[in-house]
């Protein structure tokens, strides 16, 4: 049986593609924010990094953007396509590189990066031990003060919140989103109806659905501490407020 991460990412990624693509402008202040995150807390300014499941690359770019040699990872070749060809047109083919490869296969990377990122739920895709066995892997690549920055929803607050529909615009487009919400696996299932729109008409274009696992805070300090991680916080976001309930996502820092 196919995995839904292929469904998503290889087959429906035209349609997935272009819903990451609307996420760009978030993209260069998320990079600003982390950067600066990691050298108050870290005094750690990094000068290569590793964005894994990098999608089209919008955190790679902006980091080259900010002077960072940086590099992205994703198994989809139609998302690192679309990654190559947007650092050409932004002249930063020298200052970012891409590389079609899946995440549970890093043995076959070389660091040392400074700084490596998991970004947007990209953790949780498989099961909690494959997990585990990718940051061990992050470890390895990290340079002596290398960084390794998780940002991802916080289990605690959606469960709390749960909303099993949701219907929203997101430029040109209507999403009518259907989530359930599995307490024996800690997995989202999520099924997105996309609509083209034009004024009050509606056209159907496709449907996607994904299906990842979101960990609770706590969840991800052990982790990261199986993984051989020592120095770990838990921040509310990429600003660096406290975790809490009522913070949608959360970024975990560890060495």
């Amino acid at each position: 049986m196919t995995h839904w991460t292929e469904q998503l990412f290889i087959e429906n990624a035209e349609t997935f593609g272009e819903i990451l693509e609307r996420r760009f402008e978030q993209a260069s202040e998320e990079v600003e924010q982390l950067l600066r995150l990691v050298e108050n807390q870290r005094g750690v300014r990094p000068e290569r990094t590793l964005d894994v499941a990098c999608g089209v690359g919008r955190h790679v770019l902006a980091l080259a953007e900010e002077g960072c040699n940086a590099e992205g990872l994703d198994f989809s070749p139609e998302f690192i396509r679309e990654a190559q060809e947007r650092a050409s047109d932004a002249e930063l083919t020298g200052q970012a590189e891409f590389h079609v490869h899946d995440m549970r296969e890093l043995e076959q990377f070389e660091g040392p990066f400074d700084l490596v990122t998991i970004i947007w739920n990209s953790l949780g895709y498989y099961d909690k031990q494959t997990d585990v066995e990718m940051l061990s892997e992050i470890r390895r690549l990290l340079s002596e003060d290398g960084v390794l920055a998780i940002e991802t929803s916080n289990k605690e607050f959606y469960v709390r919140d749960f909303e099993e529909s949701n219907v929203q615009e997101v430029g040109d487009q209507l999403h009518v989103e259907r989530k359930d919400f599995d307490v024996e696996t800690g997995r989202f299932e999520t099924t997105v109806d996309v609509f083209s729109s034009e004024g009050t008409e509606y056209d159907y274009l496709d449907t996607i659905a994904f299906q990842p696992r979101l960990y609770a805070p706590v969840e991800l300090r052990e982790m990261c501490e199986r993984a051989g991680f020592e120095d770990i916080s838990l921040f509310g976001g990429f600003a660096g407020r406290d975790v809490s309930l009522d913070s949608p996502r959360v970024v975990v820092l560890a060495e």
